[in-house]
């Protein structure tokens, strides 16, 4: 990092270092988020986590209406085909996983045929070409977030009590949310994201979360950017740019 601008605020408050960093990221995609690596102005393996990959959110709203109440139960959830991310990290020891594509991510293993993880060859017709999963592309599963919205017949009250009925959320300019920690010389670097993709892009706004980092990132704030090409179903590489404001500079610290 180089830090190009510094400011002190009048009394106690600690130098701000602004560093303006860019460079590469590589990244696998996994039922939890993805694992990838940085390297440029930030280095390091990270690991990332989605909203409602793993577990669903669920969000409860209670109306007011005349003679009871409606309570009603927003889920959200990630629907997706791809395994689950692998015991070990594949860029870990300067491992290279993009070498290998064709064999699908690291430890995705499993029989061959269209429903086993890494495995798209299945007999003429069960599957379709890599990347496609009975002749639509996977991708665009894994970047599909079910948002449903039911009442809780048991939680209504009145008039209301016992009714049922739900419906899918259609949200045209949804982003999905998530983090990163990125595993750096200089402490955990924790980034928030909110993303949205396509079978040939993926591209996200981060922020990040001082609070929850490390090292010289403690207290940190700062924004970036992330474009990358993806190559279904897993792979996804491409540039970051942005700027991160340190209470710490990294170069006193070596």
């Amino acid at each position: 990092m180089t830090t190009v601008q510094e400011r002190s605020v009048a009394g106690s408050a600690p130098t701000l270092h602004t560093v303006p960093v860019s460079g590469e990221i590589r990244t696998i995609a996994c039922r939890e988020g993805s694992s990838g690596i940085f390297s440029g102005g930030i280095s390091g393996l990270y690991q990332g986590y989605r909203f409602g990959s793993t577990v669903p959110e669920d969000r409860e709203c209670v109306m007011e209406v005349p003679h009871g109440t409606l309570t009603f139960v927003l889920r959200q959830q990630i629907v997706t085909p791809l395994p689950p991310r692998p015991a070990e990290h594949p860029f870990r020891d300067g491992r290279d996983p993009f070498a290998e594509k064709s064999a699908g991510p690291p430890g995705a293993g499993g029989p061959p045929g269209p429903g086993g993880p890494g495995g798209h060859h299945g007999p003429p017709g069960a599957g379709g070409p890599p990347g496609t999963e009975n002749g639509k592309p996977i991708f665009k599963k894994v970047h599909y977030m079910e948002s449903m919205l039911r009442v809780d017949p048991e939680r209504s009250t009145g008039i209301f009590s016992g009714a049922t009925g739900e419906f899918e959320i259609e949200a045209p300019n949804y982003r999905m949310p998530g983090h990163l920690v990125v595993d750096t010389a200089d402490g955990e670097l924790r980034l928030n994201f909110l993303e949205k993709g396509s079978r040939d892009t993926l591209s996200a706004d981060l922020w990040v979360d001082g609070d929850r980092s490390t090292g010289i990132y403690r207290g940190a704030s700062g924004r970036l950017r992330f474009d990358l090409k993806v190559t279904p179903p897993f792979f996804g590489e491409g540039t970051y740019s942005g700027t991160l404001v340190l209470e710490r500079d990294a170069s006193a610290d070596r």
